[in-house]
């Protein structure tokens, strides 16, 4: 190492250092300058660029992101789609993964598909759940005329996880550059009369009426399952109360209207405590695109299409198959 090497480097207070990594990341990955072009510029060796770019990304000036090929299963798409009458299907190809993989990969899916329907003058609600989030997140920035984002159910404003709340609709409206429409209220209630008197509220009954109208209804599906209900996960119901709800015969929830295995809405308590879009307004929007996978979901995802509240479903393989070994039966 000469000494411009040496003074590239150390002795440096952090602050210059990583942003003389950054010059070295940028004139490399940004400028597509070779490692000896960039020696001869900063008056290094080669094999100290090299180093220094090896340095950038351990310490996480570089960040590389390499985006997979999104492989479908048409076949099992069609299947599906004609099955349960839908609008449309994606089924995400591919052995069933971690979790997290999984719902990675589905928000890619359906940030494509929801792009491909997106243009001026939309109006767009949207609920909550980690597919849903990871679907923002793969969303290209892009900004249409006129369109506004909604949120279709409430929030505590305390939850855990940007998964779980009103910072859903937050999000996408700066991804596409509009406004958006929160739902100032808490997503479940302590009774009726609560709900009612939250309903007759100006803010809330005007950002609902705009909900109704949405063109585009972006939502996840829930499951009932114990260590997997995002109601209980968030906080809003004790394991207590959600075993009383699956003795019930609740499934899943879209929009945390629950429902059984053959899509009924269940005349419960709690979806008459929940402050958000109720199961028959959803049902005349235009285009509900339901994200979720895993055969965990299965269940819950059968009862959301027998029940029509999805029309349109981005999915997995391993739900798929599952859903198709169900029948629509």
């Amino acid at each position: 190492m000469n000494e411009a090497e040496r003074g590239a480097g150390r002795g440096r207070p952090r602050e210059d250092r990583l942003a003389y990594l950054a010059r070295v990341a940028s004139l490399y990955y940004e400028e597509q300058k070779t490692q000896q072009e960039i020696a001869a510029l900063l008056g290094i060796s080669r094999s100290g660029v090299s180093r220094l770019i090896t340095e950038a990304r351990e310490r996480g000036v570089v960040e590389i992101i390499v985006h997979h090929p999104l492989q479908t299963a048409p076949d099992l798409a069609a299947e599906l789609q004609q099955r349960y009458g839908l609008k449309d299907v994606r089924v995400l190809a591919g052995r069933e993964e971690a979790y997290a993989r999984t719902l990675k990969r589905l928000g890619e899916l359906a940030a494509r598909y929801f792009e491909d329907l997106l243009h001026d003058g939309m109006t767009i609600g949207i609920s909550w759940g980690g597919a849903l989030y990871e679907m923002i997140r793969a969303i290209r920035p892009r900004v249409h005329e006129n369109v506004e984002v909604v949120q279709l159910i409430g929030a505590t404003g305390a939850e855990a996880t940007p998964t779980s709340g009103p910072i859903l609709a937050q999000l996408l409206a700066e991804r596409l550059g509009c406004r958006s429409y929160q739902l100032h209220a808490p997503l479940i209630v302590d009774g009726a009369a609560a709900r009612q008197a939250l309903l007759d509220e100006r803010h809330i009954r005007e950002t609902l009426e705009r909900a109704r109208r949405a063109d585009i209804a972006l939502v996840g599906i829930g499951t009932t399952r114990s260590g997997y209900y995002s109601l209980v996960r968030a906080g809003y119901l004790t394991e207590a109360e959600a075993a009383e709800i699956r003795k019930s015969g609740a499934v899943g929830d879209v929009c945390a209207q629950h429902y059984g295995f053959d899509g009924r809405w269940l005349d419960i308590e709690l979806n008459r405590r929940v402050i958000g879009i109720d199961h028959d307004a959803l049902r005349r929007i235009d285009t509900v695109i339901g994200v979720a996978g895993g055969a965990v979901k299965a269940q819950a995802i059968h009862g959301a299409l027998r029940g029509r509240y999805v029309n349109v479903l981005i999915t997995d393989e391993a739900a798929a198959r599952r859903l198709l070994e169900m029948g629509a039966s």
